[in-house]
């Protein structure tokens, strides 16, 4: 049932009980008066017969007594009207005869007689003075102060119920028109003014549920109006957190560029509608080079406004048409629609990296950043968002590998790349199930007599089908996928169990340095080192850890502890490949490094390049100065071993003095050893078996 309906019924049910109940007090309060009428009427035809019936009585004229009764009886509502004596006889009397209640009592369906013998009329008076329809009255005949008789009336009250019948017609007929027009009235005014307003924010309503936003027209400031205003309001504040909510779930936050969701969605249009138009157009792929480093040294705050101005410098290179968004951390998506030709994609990522290398003040420190950009073009290298995008981030990855340029395009050969890559993966995660890995150790000499006092161990992998894999090739996957902490693992409690043999052969292996990934240098490596040392009844000086600079970019407080507790338990730690990362001398203070290793880089150009030379003598006085013995890697030549000599380098290690053993060969070799140490070379083109 409809509001309008619900209020009309209550509206029209109230002003019914209203008038119900004043008609209804109405009729009671005129039946009363007509009620007291009636009496009034029949007292007054009583006291006039009691004055002019004494003489007929008292001188016995019964005609003229029942001309009196007859009077009596014929006035309007009388039904009877009887004179008794003292002794209750009728002494004359006059019943109405056409009157319905005399009919019934009597029994009689036509008039009834006006003589009745006195028994029955007097049955009859009693009879009709008990009707609740008669209303019996008694008047006493006097005369000089003696009763005479009675005077007996009984008044109709038809005429009484005929009337009030036809005032509650009336009544009804007039109060129902009034119902009728005030309903009328009042539910075109709730129409006009409450349904009308109330349907139009209905209406409203189903639009904001659609998403249309409709504002209410307000023509009044009473509650419907005011209503309507809120309601206004209200529309307001949901559009303005939609857009809100809009704007933030497509631009992203930091730079107010598109995000990854808007990126790939106009990424989507541009693929239907070059499709549609058959012409091509550019996808580019944007990474920062060790945008890390930003993060660790100068706090991610830094980070963040580095990237906002990175995005402000690529905007500024870019057409009105073209689409810039950010995918995530430091990496950004271009689109470069309606493209001519791939030259003109050339064009622009030139002028990309020039414009993210313009060089920034943050902090009041200047910073600049470079950039890796991978170009797939539309239709050739892909017709797919996934596809395009695939190979556009695998071109960025090939343009960050060193010896390459900074900007690449894709090319089918870096799908076998990928692939290759991936099968890598997967034979990785079974390789230890398969007992594919094993150790070879390559000695290290000390620099002054040649005298053996170490060795390497360095990882190779036999896989089944392709044979010696590099550990360039397969160390980097592990460490990307984390594989490397069950395979480090492996390592080290492979050289604990070679170094127990050696030992419980009555060989002198020295110590044995392995090589740490970051994903390692955690809490358990303590653990870990205690377990090998103590299952395999190790010293702690039998091992040194290998780590490389960029290790140490991560949480220092973290490594500093780590390092700190396996020093002080006796481990001795070395400064891998130094000069080849992110170098910077606090980490040879903050930490606690025993030895420095001289990347084979530096060792190879050491006797034709000055600068070279320069920068090794540099890095041995450095060490010696911080009480740091110095490892040089990478010796092949006699010219190399006789300069290193001269500078005081600690010791060597390279392929001059002995190539990478395998177990059986260094085994071998450490017999030798035993009954007599060789001169300087004897073990050189040794191979790994």
């Amino acid at each position: 049932m409809r509001l309008a309906s619900k209020f009309i019924l209550m509206v029209a049910g109230i002003l019914s009980v209203t008038l119900a109940l004043n008609a209804y007090f109405f009729l009671h309060s005129q039946n009363r008066i007509l009620e007291q009428e009636l009496n009034e009427r029949g007292h007054v035809l009583g006291h006039l017969i009691a004055l002019i019936s004494p003489d007929a009585i008292l001188g016995l004229d019964f005609l003229t007594l029942n001309d009196y009764a007859r009077e009596v009886s014929r006035q309007q509502d009388v039904v009877y009207g009887v004179i008794v004596d003292n002794d209750e006889q009728p002494l004359t009397s006059h019943v109405n005869g056409s009157n319905a209640h005399v009919r019934s009592v009597l029994g009689l369906i036509g008039p009834a007689p006006e003589y009745l013998p006195p028994p029955r009329l007097k049955a009859l008076v009693q009879q009709l003075a008990q009707l609740p329809d008669v209303i019996p009255i008694d008047f006493p005949i006097v005369h000089d102060g003696r009763q005479l008789g009675r005077l007996r009336v009984g008044m109709s009250r038809e005429a009484l119920t005929t009337k009030a019948r036809e005032q509650l017609i009336q009544q009804f007929t007039i109060y129902a028109a009034i119902i009728l027009f005030l309903c009328t009235a009042i539910y075109l005014v709730f129409k006009y003014s409450v349904m009308h307003p109330v349907q139009r924010l209905i209406k409203v309503s189903q639009d904001l549920g659609r998403g249309e936003f409709t504002l209410v027209p307000v023509t009044n400031g009473d509650e419907l109006g005011r209503l309507g205003e809120t309601f206004n309001e209200m529309t307001r504040e949901i559009q303005r957190e939609q857009a809100k909510l809009q704007y933030q779930a497509n631009y992203d936050s930091l730079t107010a560029q598109p995000n990854r969701l808007l990126g790939v969605e106009r990424l989507q249009q541009e693929i239907h509608s070059a499709r549609r138009q058959q012409q091509h157009f550019a996808l580019m792929i944007i990474d920062l080079d060790d945008f890390k480093i930003v993060n660790d040294t100068m706090g991610h705050a830094v980070g963040d406004r580095l990237l906002g101005h990175v995005s402000t410098h690529i905007r500024a290179c870019l057409r009105d048409e073209d689409t810039l968004a950010r995918l995530g951390g430091d990496e950004f998506l271009v689109l470069l629609p309606r493209l001519g030709q791939a030259s003109d994609a050339r064009d622009v990522a030139d002028r990309l990296l020039e414009a993210v290398s313009a060089p920034v003040t943050l902090d009041g420190r200047e910073v600049v950043a470079h950039c890796s950009i991978g170009i797939a073009l539309f239709p050739d290298d892909g017709e797919t968002v996934e596809v395009l995008m695939a190979n556009a981030d695998n071109a960025m990855y090939q343009a960050k590998k060193p010896g390459r340029q900074s900007i690449c395009f894709f090319t089918a050969e870096m799908n076998a790349q990928v692939r290759e890559r991936l099968q890598l993966e997967q034979d990785l995660n079974k390789v230890l199930a398969r007992n594919e890995l094993h150790l070879v150790f390559q000695p290290i000499f000390r620099a002054g007599d040649g005298a053996y006092v170490g060795a390497e161990a360095l990882l190779r992998w036999q896989h089944p089908e392709r044979g010696l894999i590099s550990p360039a090739t397969f160390i980097p996957i592990a460490e990307s996928t984390g594989q490397i902490v069950a395979i480090g693992e492996w390592v080290l409690r492979e050289t604990g169990r070679q170094l127990r043999r050696w030992m419980n052969a009555g060989l002198a292996p020295g110590y044995v340095a392995v090589n740490i990934a970051r994903v390692q240098l955690r809490e358990d490596l303590q653990q870990l080192i205690r377990s090998v040392l103590d299952d395999n009844a190790l010293p702690a000086q039998a091992l040194e850890l290998e780590i490389t600079e960029n290790i140490l970019l991560d949480d220092h407080q973290q490594i500093n502890t780590v390092l700190g507790h396996l020093h002080a338990q006796g481990l001795r730690f070395s400064l891998d490949d130094f000069g080849t990362g992110y170098s910077s001398l606090s980490y040879l203070r903050r930490f606690s490094f025993d030895t420095l290793k001289i990347d084979r880089s530096f060792v190879a150009p050491l006797c034709e390049d000055a600068n070279a030379a320069a920068l090794v003598r540099a890095i041995v006085a450095m060490a010696h100065s911080l009480s740091l013995k110095v490892v040089a890697e990478g010796v092949e030549t006699p010219a190399q071993l006789e300069f290193l000599q001269s500078l005081g380098c600690d010791y060597l290690q390279g392929y001059l003095l002995s190539l990478p053993l395998d177990t059986e060969h260094f085994t071998a070799f450490l017999t030798r050893l035993t009954q007599a140490p060789p001169p300087w070379g004897h073990e050189t083109l040794l191979t790994d078996g």
